[in-house]
Order: structure tokens, then sequence, then C-alpha cells
């Protein structure tokens, strides 16, 4: 009998697309489906019966998510590969450095011909025997979410290349801080100012990877492409105080949205979207209750910053 409980995630970067290593740090998550699936492809259809023939196996997928509460100490891994681009800096010498990740600009920000950010290793033990390790993981997606009573989450989407059985080690988790970024921290701005309308927001950054298989003589995908632009939307709950943004959606006002959220020992995280415009804004009354509005919006590239979206996090890694 096995339990979630008793099972653990490890996670490290990859020299190169696709070569497994040992997983150097580990993640409490809330939850995953990691999993292979196998195509496969009709090669007969005029048979003489009505029976279902049988077919041919094919390319070997690798998709699935993680789910997990954000830790300031391993949560660079992630943020390195939905956006292989990072420039460090050190706020406190020999102890905090400062990661800020932004969107790639040109297909020569790609990690390697293979994969277009930092590959990572997956291991997964589902308690049973033997870990799963999966090899060649890029963020496909990366998914924040901020509401009361919660820390702050990430789901990642992941799309990989191969896996193997690997025996199962004892994990070692975070351990200082222990807690990760909570909702009692977080504070947003719009347009500047401060801004305390938000009850929940969600954003999700896509990079619409796909697996391409070639003649290669394997059953894997031999690379991984984008299929278009890389997205940022947002989505969440405001409280319905006046017009303001209302008339901001109907004059579809670009405005700047920034999300941070911090802990003690100057771990920090710093979300800004420069150029951020409401795709839709529904009002309407459900009955007597209070009025809310659930609205959804994307972010947009930006000149001056030269990003549609960036991340800083501070930490005491000096390097994912």
């Amino acid at each position: 009998m096995a339990y979630g409980f008793a099972g653990y995630i490890g996670v490290a970067r990859e020299v190169s697309w696709g070569s497994a290593v040992a997983a150097t740090d580990f993640v409490e998550a809330l939850n995953e489906n990691l999993t292979r699936d196998i195509d496969r492809f009709d090669y007969k259809n005029i048979i003489g019966t009505m029976a279902t023939p049988d077919d041919i196996a094919g390319i070997n997928r690798y998709k699935g998510t993680i789910a997990f509460a954000v830790n300031p100490v391993n949560f660079g891994y992630f943020l390195m590969s939905c956006f292989n681009t990072v420039s460090i800096s050190s706020v406190t010498s020999g102890f905090t450095w400062n990661h800020r990740y932004t969107q790639p600009t040109t297909s020569n920000s790609a990690f390697s011909s293979d994969a277009p950010s930092l590959p990572l290793t997956v291991d997964i033990f589902r308690d049973v025997t033997t870990a799963v390790r999966y090899a060649g993981n890029l963020v496909s997606a990366l998914t924040l979410s901020f509401n009361p009573n919660q820390e702050v989450r990430a789901t990642v989407d992941l799309i990989g290349r191969s896996d193997a059985f690997t025996a199962k080690v004892t994990p070692t988790f975070p351990g200082s801080p222990a807690k990760p970024f909570t909702f009692d921290t977080c504070s947003i701005s719009l347009g500047g100012a401060a801004s305390a309308l938000f009850e929940s927001l969600t954003i999700k950054i896509d990079n619409k990877y796909d697996g391409i298989p070639t003649l290669d003589g394997t059953t894997y995908v031999n690379k991984i492409r984008r299929t278009s632009f890389q997205s940022v939307t947002i989505d969440g709950t405001v409280d319905f105080t006046n017009m303001t943004e209302y008339v901001n959606f109907i004059n579809q006002t670009q405005q700047a949205l920034t999300v941070n959220v911090t802990k003690a020992a100057s771990y920090a995280m710093t979300v800004i979207i420069p150029n951020m415009v409401y795709t839709s804004f529904p009002l309407g009354m459900r009955g007597k209750d209070r009025i809310t509005v659930g609205f959804n919006a994307k972010g947009f590239y930006n000149s001056s910053s030269g990003t549609g979206i960036s991340i800083d996090l501070t930490t005491t890694k000096s390097y994912y």
C-alpha cells in the first residue's frame, strides 16, 4: 500500500538536455502527476473483420504538473527553467543574492539547440520500491497563486524527455527558511499605487513548449520547441468599490502590476508586470451578497524594461 505522504520530489539542474543527474534539492509538494504517455498509430484498416486490429506503439511523451508552496531556497530552479534569462547581484555579501528573471528576447537566449530553457532532472518517489528519475524537464508553464489563508503556491507544467528507475534516497528539505512565502506578507500595487482591492490573484507564464520527435532511431522526442510567444495572463477577484478599474477596462488602459512577498532574513520575491490590460471585467449582482468582480488580464512587452514580466527572488543561493 502506497501513500503520498511517504513520497518525495527531488530536483537538479542538468548540464545538457536529457542527461539525468541526481537530485540536489527537494521540494515539499502538494501534489504531482508527472507521467509517461505513449502514442500509438494504426497501420491497417481493410482486414476482413469488424474486430479492432492491433496497432503499434510510437513516441514516448512526458508531461505533468507539480504544485507546491514557494520556498525561496529552491524556487529558483523552476524560475530558471521557465525564463532561462537571469541577472544576479549580491544583496548581503556572502549571504543573500538577488536573481532577476526576465523574458528571453531572442532565440539566442536558449539554453541549447535542443532546449529553450534550463532542463531539470526530477526524481519522484511514490512510496513503492524505487523512485522514478525523469530527465530533460522544462517548465512549459508556471502559475503563481496568491490567496488569503494560503501559502504562495506555484504550479509548474513540465515537459520532459525520458525516465528511468533509481534507488530511493533520504530527502533533505529546506531548513532555513523551513516555511514558504505566505499570504500575510503579500502587498500589491497597481499603476504605481498601493492597492487593497485584490482578494485573490493568479499569474501564469506560458512558454507553449512542444516536444518534437525526429527520425533519430528512438521513441523519444528529440528536441523541445516553442509554438508561440511566451504569454503572461492574470486572473483574480477584486472588491467592487468604485468604477475606476471598470473604466480602465473600457479604456483598455495599460498599467503596471507589482506583487511583493517577503520573509525574515531578507528573503523576498517581487513580480512586476509593467503593462497589464484587462481583457474582461464582468459586472453583475449575484443576489443580495457583496459585489466582487472576477477579472481576466494580459501582460504585454514593455520597451522601457525590455520585458513583459520580471520576477526578483532574493535568497541564500547564488546560482541555480
